[in-house]
C-alpha cells in the first residue's frame, strides 16, 4: 500500500481514535500527508439528559465586515508569534462543563495520540512546520464540543493556509450542509447529515469547522445525539473566530536572560535546518534564553512525562542547587523530537555537585534507558505508561562542571532511544571541551 501523499486524501481505515469505527470527517492532514484527519468524531458523554441548548447569541461580539477575507489577516508574527496560546481559546458558554484535562497545551506526541496510528501524523506535522497546539473540550446537555488551535512555524502563513484549503476541499466530498461563516473567506462549517458511530456503538451526529487567522489554524468538532443545530454551531464557531481576531498583539513573557544565557546558547549543538525551526517546548519558545525562575519552569516542562516521584525528587534537587540561567533548543526530526536545555547552576552546590540531579530521575514508574557513551554519571530513563500508548518519551540528564544538561526525546512508540543518548554525550563533550563554563 502506498503511503499518503500531500495531494491525496488519507487511506481509509486510519481514523481518529475517539471515533471508534467511524470514518474521519475530514482529510485535514492531506495538506501535510497526515493520515486520518484530526476531525473524526469522538464519543458523546452518555448518561446525561439531552437538555436543549438555550440561545448562545448573548455576549457574542458583532462581526466586522471582511472585504478581503483571510488574505488581509494580521501578519502571523504579530498577534500569535509568542505568548500563551490558550488566550486565543474562546470562553466556554454559560453552563458548559469542561471535560477532564480539557484546556491544555498539546505536545506533538500528545496531539498524535488522538489518532489510531500516531506515526503518520507525528512525522508529517514534525516536517510541516508544526510549532504548538492547545485544546479545549466541554459539553452542555447532549452536545460535546472540542476546539484545537494549531500554530505553524511559518512567517507567511503558507502552511496554515494550505492546511485549511486542502481540508475544506476534502470535507466537501462528504454529505452535509455548508454553513457560511462571517470573517473568513477560506474557512467552513459543515453540518453532517449522516450519523457516525461512537466508541460505545451509539449513532451520533457531527459537525466540523475549519478556519485560520494568520499562522493559527482553528478546528472545532461538534457531536450530538441528534443532528447538530446549525445556528448553535455557527454561533460557537464565530465566537472562536472573534476571539482570534481580537487577540492582542503581544510578545512572550516567558523569555529573558543576559549575556551568560546567550553564551550557553552558543554551546548548544547545531540543529538541522538551523535553530528556531522546531516545535516549542510547551509554553517556552524554541531557541530562547531564560533567567532563574523561567529556567526552573522550563525544566519542569521538559520533565513533565516523568511520574510524580522522580519528578518531585528532581525538583527538590534543582532547588537545592539553584538555577542562574538557561538556554533551550529543539531538534526536530520525522521520527522523534528532542529538546535540550542547558542550565547554569549556582556555584558551590551541595553534596557531590550536579551528579545528584541525574540520579534523581531514577525511581518508581521509570526504567533505565540507554547508557550515555563516555559519561557514566549521566542518566536516561523511560517513563512506564500504562495502557496502549502510541508514543514514548525518554528523559536524560548529565552535567559538565556547573552546567546541567536536560534532554527530552519523544516520538512514536518505536522510539530509537540511542539517538538521544548519543546527542547527550556529544553535548556534554562540547561543554567539557570549554571547561563546562560556556
Amino acid at each position: 500500500m502506498q503511503p499518503d501523499r500531500p495531494d491525496q486524501p488519507p487511506r481509509p481505515g486510519l481514523r481518529h481514535r475517539f471515533a471508534g469505527r467511524t470514518r474521519p470527517l475530514i482529510a485535514l492532514g492531506a495538506a501535510l500527508g497526515v493520515v486520518g484527519g484530526v476531525a473524526a468524531g469522538y464519543a458523546v458523554q452518555y448518561g446525561r439528559p439531552p437538555t436543549p441548548l438555550p440561545p448562545l447569541t448573548a455576549g457574542v461580539a458583532a462581526q466586522p465586515p471582511q472585504t478581503t477575507g483571510d488574505a488581509a489577516a494580521r501578519p502571523a508574527a504579530a498577534p500569535w508569534a509568542d505568548g500563551d496560546l490558550e488566550t486565543l481559546l474562546a470562553p466556554r458558554p454559560e453552563g458548559a462543563t469542561a471535560e477532564r484535562d480539557s484546556r491544555r497545551q498539546l505536545r506533538l506526541d500528545e496531539l498524535s495520540e488522538l489518532y489510531e496510528d500516531a506515526t503518520g501524523p507525528f512525522r508529517r506535522l514534525a516536517e510541516g512546520g508544526f510549532r504548538r497546539a492547545v485544546m479545549d473540550e466541554w459539553h452542555r446537555g447532549s452536545l460535546t464540543v472540542r476546539t484545537i488551535l494549531y500554530q505553524f512555524r511559518d512567517t507567511n502563513t503558507a502552511m496554515a493556509a494550505r492546511y485549511v484549503r486542502t481540508g475544506v476541499e476534502q470535507q466537501r466530498k462528504w454529505f452535509g450542509v455548508d454553513v457560511k461563516l462571517s470573517g473568513t473567506a477560506a474557512g467552513e462549517l459543515r453540518v453532517h447529515d449522516e450519523t457516525a458511530e461512537s466508541l460505545d456503538g451509539e449513532p451520533v451526529y457531527q459537525a466540523h469547522a475549519l478556519a485560520r487567522r494568520g499562522g493559527v489554524v482553528m478546528e472545532m468538532i461538534f457531536q450530538d445525539t441528534a443532528r447538530v443545530d446549525e445556528n448553535t454551531a455557527k454561533t460557537l464557531t464565530e465566537r472562536q473566530l472573534d476571539q482570534l481576531r481580537k487577540a492582542p498583539a503581544r510578545t512572550s513573557q516567558l523569555t529573558a536572560g543576559g549575556t551568560g544565557a546567550a553564551a550557553l546558547r552558543a554551546e548548544l549543538l547545531p540543529a538541522r535546518g538551523g535553530p528556531g525551526n522546531g516545535p516549542d517546548a510547551g509554553r517556552f519558545r524554541d531557541d530562547a534564553l531564560y533567567g532563574p525562575a523561567r529556567s526552573v519552569m522550563l525544566a519542569a516542562e521538559l520533565l513533565r512525562p516523568l511520574p510524580d516521584g522522580p519528578k518531585n525528587a528532581f525538583a527538590v534537587a534543582l532547588r537545592r542547587h539553584g538555577a542562574e540561567e538557561s538556554a533551550v533548543r529543539t531538534y526536530p526530526g520525522a521520527d522523534q523530537i528532542r529538546e535540550v536545555q542547558l542550565v547554569r547552576l549556582k556555584a558551590g552546590g551541595p553534596g557531590n555537585g550536579p551528579a545528584d540531579l541525574a540520579a534523581a530521575l531514577v525511581g518508581d514508574g521509570v526504567r533505565e534507558g540507554p547508557r550515555v557513551p563516555g559519561h557514566p554519571d549521566a542518566r536516561c530513563v523511560l517513563p512506564e505508561r500504562p495502557g496502549a500508548a502510541l508514543t514514548a518519551s525518554m528523559l536524560c540528564a548529565g552535567h559538565a562542571k556547573e552546567v546541567l544538561v536536560l534532554l527530552t526525546a519523544y516520538g512514536p512508540n518505536e522510539l530509537d532511544t540511542t539517538q538521544g543518548a548519543r546527542q547527550l554525550s556529544r553535548q556534554l563533550d562540547r561543554l567539557a571541551a570549554h571547561g563546562g563554563t560556556a
